[in-house]
């Protein structure tokens, strides 16, 4: 009887375990089934997901303590990263950590399509320090976050940014430190391109960023805030090593044969 108690006891914390893990299991692969890139910069430029969209470097960034294992630092003189040609997206979501240390006032780019042609994205800061999203061709061209400035109050501070975009529902969501916190509409929009592109930099010349990026991805769909939350707490290495339920299975079953 008492065996009996234990072995009810313990297949129920094992079962709120195995509903937990289900949950994050299913959740993590979802957000790697829709990574069209990710650069976790531990060390090097590799893209993370499945598709080999590698980065190269630019100039001379340096690999420094990141918000999860490493990140990049540009020193806002010519360094970044450059990255491949990517699929045109109708949604996409681009998500980052930032900390900016200087070249407070003047163009940022977090990441610049090469040109300025129709579809292409920049996501860069402003020179009133606000947090921009551009689409060429579409109307408006530049939305920005209504709160949120990288200024001086904000330098040397780490900063979530994601960035969510719908053409089909023309929309934008700025989601700053996992928290919506505005929404901009168009009265025109299409497919944003991405790539080929450039981290830190714009190859028209003027817009390094100084500072540090960490935890770059972008995915094809537009992420919610529960989706932002977990790129937050987590981290790309977390979210990517997230084991299959076949372990849980073999536990379960060593509890079952082990019942007397």
């Amino acid at each position: 009887m008492f065996n009996r108690l234990i072995f009810i006891f313990v297949s129920s914390l094992y079962l709120v375990f195995l509903s937990t893990e289900i949950v994050d299991t299913a959740y993590a692969k979802g957000l790697k089934d829709s990574a069209v890139a990710a650069w976790s910069f531990d060390g090097n430029f590799k893209d993370m997901s499945a598709n080999g969209h590698n980065g190269k470097m630019m100039g001379k960034p340096k690999f420094v303590d990141g918000k999860f294992g490493k990140a990049i630092s540009l020193s806002g003189k010519g360094d970044g990263v450059v990255t491949p040609e990517l699929p045109e997206m109708d949604e996409v979501t681009v998500a980052h950590w930032s900390k900016c240390t200087g070249r407070v006032g003047a163009w940022r780019v977090w990441i610049n399509v090469d040109g300025w042609q129709k579809g292409a994205v920049h996501h860069q800061l402003y020179p009133g320090n606000d947090i921009g999203w551009s689409i060429h061709t579409n109307t408006p061209t530049d939305v920005k976050a209504e709160k949120t400035r990288i200024d001086d109050k904000n330098k040397d501070k780490w900063v979530h940014i994601a960035i969510a975009y719908s053409a089909p529902q023309k929309n934008v969501k700025f989601y700053i430190d996992g928290k919506l916190e505005s929404e901009g509409k168009y009265t025109a929009a299409g497919p944003a391109t991405l790539g080929p592109a450039r981290i830190g930099s714009w190859d028209g010349g003027g817009r390094d960023y100084e500072g540090e990026m960490d935890e770059f991805a972008i995915f094809n769909t537009v992420l919610e805030e529960k989706d932002v939350g977990t790129l937050i707490d987590e981290g790309l290495d977390k979210i990517w090593s997230v084991e299959s339920r076949n372990k849980l299975t073999i536990v379960w079953g060593s509890l079952k044969i082990n019942n007397y």
